[in-house]
């Protein structure tokens, strides 16, 4: 009579190689645990078909740092420019300034400025001199007499950007200009009421982009020659 031996506790462990794939069987105090499928195994469903295969995995990378976007940088590196505005906020920009003169309104002029905003000829003498040089001519003048007046002809308004000026048939860089601001020049159509002259001929302005809008670096006056 051949004599069997039941299995020890302390026994445990088969490896089988099944249908071209790895499957371990651990068997542990008499009991076996389900087998395991690798990744790259085909198991056949019960109709015989195959099941849908599992995409790859795919090594995702993190998006590109971008620059913060400039209106002007050098032509080196890797460099994000914003969209030029256009003339249209150089007129809103001007049709805000004649308002406020309109309205006689110290506040909504100084709305319209850069924080080192200053005369267009001495812009080191900084905001206050622009400020006190504002506030003197509201006292001396009545300047809400332009209000309903049509101070500017938008069509006339000139403007131009810091390369394009100094050549030989552009006006020369204003003192102080720097890369990336705009040269204004806005001719008016009423600089006179009754006799009292509230104008020069010609307003200039150095603009520099704010945002989405153009505030004041500079501002002054000329009279054409």
């Amino acid at each position: 009579m051949t004599r069997t031996r039941a299995p020890r506790h302390s026994e445990a462990l088969a490896i089988a190689a099944i249908a071209g794939g790895a499957v371990v069987a651990a068997v542990a105090c008499g009991a076996s645990s389900a087998p395991v499928q690798a990744p790259s195994a085909a198991v056949s469903s019960s109709s015989g078909e195959p099941p849908p295969r599992e995409p790859d995995g795919v090594v995702l990378e993190p998006p590109p740092a971008i620059p913060s976007a400039v209106a002007h940088a050098p032509a080196r590196g890797v460099v994000a420019l914003t969209e030029p505005l256009g003339g249209d906020a150089v007129r809103a920009l001007v049709a805000a300034l004649l308002d406020a003169w309109q309205r006689e309104s110290l506040d909504a002029l100084l709305s319209l400025t850069t924080q080192d905003a200053g005369p267009f000829d001495a812009r080191s003498r900084g905001r206050g001199a622009l400020v006190e040089g504002w506030r003197e001519r509201l006292r001396s003048h009545e300047y809400g007499r332009l209000a309903g007046m049509e101070l500017v002809r938008p069509e006339r308004i000139e403007r131009w950007a810091y390369d394009d000026l100094g050549g030989p048939d552009e006006p020369p860089r204003p003192p102080g200009m720097r890369p990336g601001e705009l040269y204004v020049r806005v001719p008016l159509e009423v600089t006179r009421v009754a006799g009292d002259k509230l104008f020069d001929d010609d307003i200039v302005l150095i603009l520099r982009r704010e945002d989405d809008r153009y505030e004041i670096a500079a501002y002054g006056e000329t009279d054409e020659p």
